[in-house]
This record gives C-alpha cells, structure tokens and sequence, in this order.
C-alpha cells in the first residue's frame, strides 16, 4: 500500500480511534498523543500493514489499542481503572432541529450512558465502543482485541448488562 493512500484511509479512521482511546486512557489530551504515536508508527514503517490479512480499520484500531495499553503501563500506580466522560462533541447526537427540551432530554440520557460507561471495567468499555460506537463486526473486534470471535460475542454480551446494570444504579 503507498503511503499516500494510507494517509487518506488513516485520516479517515482518526475519529473512531481518538473515540476508543479516550475510552481506553479517560483522557482526551493522552489519546490524542496515543493516537498521533500511532499515526507516526504506522506511516514511519507502511509496509507493516498486510492487506492479505485483513482490512485496515481493526489493524489501525489494533495499533491504537496497544499504544493506549504501553500509556498505561508507564502512569504511575499503573492506574488502569482510571475514567472520565466521553467528550461531549464525541457523545453527542443531537438532531439541530430538535426543540430544546427534547435536546435537554437526549443530553441527559446520552450523560447517563456516559456515566454508567466510565464505571466499566476498561475491558468491557473498549468491547462496547468498539462494537457500538465504532459500529466493528465481531471479527474485527476479536482482530482488534487478539481474541476468538466467540469469546468476543461472550464478552460483549457481559459488557452490556454490566452496562444495563450500571445504568439502573444511577
């Protein structure tokens, strides 16, 4: 693949990855650096990408991941239960023709969702990002993540009703 080519495909999966890694590292400034390493990874070595062995979205959501794993490793305490919101641009779906209490609604609901989110375990937030806010298929979770598209059905399926529990809590 060129690397021009792999920059415009790159740019278009920076979003999707700046989402997860926000999930990953709970921090908005730390997952623009994770994902800039990762951009700066990939583009210094273009021939490490196969497109034999599959497409490049989990390949790059794959890259994005262990970089956002290596920062966690190296934060002091190796705090990896660390959590923060979603950024609100990145939650927020709001119709602009929506009337405000509608909005107001839609806010309220998508902060709930965000709360409960952050309570997760940082393996089941990714699982549930991955899937349902970056809309992957089970195979390119489980290339995403390194694991059996069965287990990534399993552990989808615990995510979301610890999600469902989380949000009754609230």
């Amino acid at each position: 693949m060129k690397n021009n080519d792999m920059r415009e495909e790159l740019a278009q999966l920076g979003g999707g990855a700046h989402a997860l890694a926000i999930q990953l590292l709970g921090n908005p400034d730390d997952a623009a650096d994770a994902v800039h390493d990762a951009f700066a990874k990939v583009l210094a070595r273009p021939d490490s990408f196969d497109r034999n062995k599959g497409a490049l979205k989990p390949w790059f959501l794959r890259v994005v991941r262990n970089r956002c794993i290596d920062l966690l490793r190296k934060r002091p305490g190796n705090e990896q239960g660390s959590q923060s919101k979603i950024e609100q641009q990145e939650r927020e779906l709001i119709d602009p023709g929506l009337v405000p209490d509608q909005q107001l609604e839609i806010q309220e609901r998508d902060q709930q969702l965000a709360d409960a989110l952050a309570t997760l375990p940082v393996d089941q937030r990714q699982i549930v990002v991955l899937r349902d806010y970056l809309d992957l298929s089970y195979a390119e979770i489980a290339d995403v993540l390194g694991i059996a598209p069965g287990t990534v059905m399993s552990r989808l399926h615990r995510a979301r009703l610890a999600l469902k529990e989380a949000l009754e809590q609230l």
